[in-house]
């Protein structure tokens, strides 16, 4: 059944984008309406938040109304999951669990039904499809070890046969490792988060190795810098594709060929970009404030994630009607290095320290080769033996010769606007990908 739903919703989902934009402003209200409704009978934070503010969901008729609902932080999840903030329709332990820190350290979970969860990767398919990705293509992704929760249930004959199955490959495995298996496998699609993505370009080139040429390469879950962007084109003779999400709601947006800005997915996701809860003019930068249209098992309405975003007004010439985003507006995952003077990806400390027990929310800042200072804001079950693993995780990283010094704290500073939870304060661009 998952594999029949999602086909289904993904042809709805590839029609649905060349709709123009009053037919899709139609799909999206009935859809906000819906979920609004759902959420009020049966999700106990919701109904409880609806009736502080003194409003009814039959109050909300259309996108601009959603400001009358207060915010959705991700402390707000955090704390009411599952008892509070999971649909009563459903028994979370029976659901999809996502659980993640994103870029701000704050771990949290969210829960998904089995309809959502095929939709969700529909949405998330359209854009790789739309992007020049073929249902049998070598497609490679690296990223998170959790990406291969992404499979289709009830596809495995499917699967075995190269149908929508990349070939995974875990932010965790040494470059070589990974360099090694393109070189194998040979993928004509590459997805990737873009520091690792630059990482295993540099390696590349470092080691004069010739026969990997991707013909399409795509960057999600992170911001995608100028710098890296521009030498991962030159190198490979491509234009690189950003895709724009969030584990909790996976796919928002993406950039399609023509490269003109970003494509919102409204069929799934209202995308708000506010100042002082006000609507931002095109090319003005505005706080994302997400509201989900699918998801009953945990939905999230209103949903600060803490991303600036820029709107845009611009009709793209690909002549879709989903309205436009120009650009995602924050800072990028520092580097770090190694005692050998050799660089490691940012999101292997991050997701090995979001996994250790009674951590609330983190920050690493490496000072210099030899130390780090590691910033924790210690949750219930915080224990001497967590420290030791942050320690054990930090020198195993970057050399036993490192000094980690832990600091409690009662929150995280913000970097600008938004946490940045590994931060490097010494020059790592020259730096080697690989030990010499």
């Amino acid at each position: 059944m998952g594999l029949i739903r999602c086909l289904s919703y993904l042809r709805e989902a590839r029609k649905n984008q060349w709709k123009s934009p009053q037919e899709l402003e139609k799909i999206q209200e009935k859809k906000l309406r819906f979920i609004l409704h759902y959420a009020y009978r049966n999700v106990p934070f919701y109904k409880r938040r609806f009736k502080s503010a003194g409003i009814h969901p039959s109050d909300i008729r259309t996108i601009k109304d959603l400001k009358k609902v207060p915010l959705t932080k991700r402390e707000d999840i955090q704390k009411n999951f599952p008892d509070n903030i999971v649909s009563i329709e459903y028994n979370y332990k029976k659901c999809k669990i996502w659980e993640t820190s994103g870029s701000t350290g704050i771990p949290i979970k969210v829960a998904y039904d089995p309809k959502a969860d095929d939709f969700a990767k529909a949405i998330l398919i359209r854009s790789y499809l739309e992007n020049g990705l073929k249902y049998f293509d070598r497609w490679c992704v690296i990223g998170s070890p959790d990406y291969r929760k992404e499979k289709i249930r009830g596809y495995s004959i499917y699967q075995k046969a190269g149908f929508l199955s990349p070939l995974y490959i875990s932010v965790f495995d040494p470059i070589e490792k990974k360099v090694a298996l393109l070189f194998r496998f040979k993928p004509r699609v590459i997805d990737s988060l873009p520091t690792d993505l630059y990482l295993v370009t540099r390696y590349i080139e470092e080691n004069n190795i010739k026969d990997i040429k991707p013909e399409i390469i795509t960057t999600n879950g992170e911001i995608l810098d100028g710098y890296i962007r521009n030498y991962v084109n030159d190198f490979f003779d491509v234009e690189i594709s950003d895709l724009v999400g969030c584990f909790e709601l996976r796919r928002t947006a993406w950039e399609c060929p023509c490269h003109e800005g970003y494509h919102i997915d409204v069929d799934s996701i209202v995308m708000e970009f506010l100042r002082d809860n006000e609507d931002v003019s095109p090319g003005e930068e505005g706080k994302i404030v997400y509201t989900g249209l699918y998801n009953r098992a945990t939905p999230l309405i209103r949903y600060d994630i803490g991303d600036i975003g820029i709107p845009s007004d611009h009709i793209c010439s690909c002549g879709r009607g989903l309205p436009m985003m120009k650009s995602i507006v924050g800072k990028c995952l520092d580097f770090l290095v190694t005692v050998d003077d050799v660089l490691v990806s940012p999101h292997v400390p991050k997701e090995l320290l979001m996994r250790v027990p009674g951590v609330h929310m983190f920050k690493l800042i490496q000072l210099s080769k030899y130390k780090v200072n590691v910033l924790i804001v210690r949750g219930a079950n915080y224990t001497d033996s967590s420290t030791q693993k942050i320690i054990g995780i930090i020198k195993k990283i970057l050399g036993a010769e490192v000094k980690v010094d832990i600091e409690f704290v009662e929150n995280i500073p913000r970097t600008g606007r938004k946490y940045k939870v590994i931060e490097c304060k010494i020059p790592y661009r020259d730096k080697s990908v690989s030990s010499q």
